[in-house]
């Protein structure tokens, strides 16, 4: 409950003083309407200030039952639903006091729907057929009030029905472009040489005072190397004598230890030669050994060379069309 409750007691009691004296004040001569109008509003200003003064939380206190200024129900304010909340008063309401005013109300919500009678009014019941006439020209039921309000005008307005015919135009204008579509090829290395290609020489003079000096050729071989083992004459720069040709396990980019290459001991030679490869990058080493055991002397040269590689090409289109050919679709 609140102090509303207070509120429309007042009312209620204003509204009784007010139609006992009635009879008194209409027992002289009958005032205009607009006469009426205007004592009924200045009788109604002066019980405000009376009824104004009584309304006061304290007033409802004392007057309302169980009031309070900390309702339980406060605390519904800003819930997302009420429905748990009404359920549970619901059924609290159900077996509560008779005498609590709240849980009247809440059993009276509760069986009204079912034992006020049901009716209906149909189109031509005088509630509507009445209720017609007096929208339709209200100056029939209640009078004239021209003469009453100065503010108050007749006015008849009529406003023609409204057509009105849109034109609207989509086009596209029409636009030359172009693109390019550009192949795009790109070169691929591929370390590797074929068979008999040609990759580095190795020489060793372990014998200044002979006619001639030793010579390790490398080449490219099916699967592995091909070591040639020969003498070059220091005069003529021609071949003077040659000690054999072996294939020898290895490829490109790799790692190889010191492996045996072509070697002869018997009553005329007396030599055995090793090599070996180490590579960083592009860049590889092939060292050569050559000993000869009979008379106790060695020698160790190197020498280094790019890789070879073999090229291979790819290529794929970049279409700078492909945006315009959509939009074509």
């Amino acid at each position: 409950m609140r102090p509303a409750s207070r509120l429309t007691g007042q009312l209620v009691a204003f509204a009784a003083t007010l139609f006992a004296a009635l009879p008194s004040l209409y027992a002289q001569s009958p005032p205009t309407q607009g006469e009426a109008f205007e004592q009924g509003k200045a009788l109604g200003r002066t019980g405000n200030a009376a009824a104004r003064g009584t309304i006061s939380g304290s007033t409802a206190q004392s007057t309302v039952p169980s009031y309070t200024t900390n309702p339980p129900e406060a605390s519904y304010f800003g819930s997302p639903g009420l429905g748990t909340q009404a359920a549970a008063r619901a059924g609290a309401c159900a077996s509560g006091p008779a005498a609590d005013p709240s849980c009247t109300a809440v059993q009276f919500s509760q069986t009204n729907p079912s034992q006020r009678p049901s009716f209906s009014i149909a189109p031509t019941d005088p509630l509507l057929t009445r209720g017609r006439a007096i929208t339709a020209d209200p100056q029939a039921i209640a009078g004239n009030i021209a003469g009453t309000y100065s503010g108050c005008a007749v006015q008849t307005v009529t406003t023609p029905d409204r057509f009105e015919t849109a034109i609207c135009h989509q086009y596209r204008t029409l636009e030359t472009l172009t693109c390019d579509k550009v192949l795009i090829v790109t070169p691929i290395q591929t370390p590797g040489c074929s068979a008999g290609q040609f990759l580095t020489r190795v020489t060793a003079d372990p014998c200044p005072a002979c006619i001639d000096y030793l010579a390790f050729d490398f080449s490219c071989g099916t699967n592995s190397y091909t070591m040639h083992v020969f003498t070059i004459d220091k005069g003529s720069g021609q071949v003077y004598m040659d000690l054999g040709s072996q294939d020898v396990p290895g490829s490109l980019n790799t790692q190889i230890p010191q492996t045996p290459g072509p070697s002869r001991i018997d009553g005329f030679f007396c030599y055995q030669t090793y090599y070996s490869q180490s590579c960083a990058g592009p860049n590889c080493t092939i060292g050569a050994w050559f000993y000869n055991p009979c008379q106790g002397t060695s020698y160790y040269g190197a020498n280094t060379f790019a890789m070879p590689t073999t090229v291979s090409f790819s290529d794929t289109w970049d279409n700078q069309c492909a945006t315009l050919e959509a939009r074509s679709q």
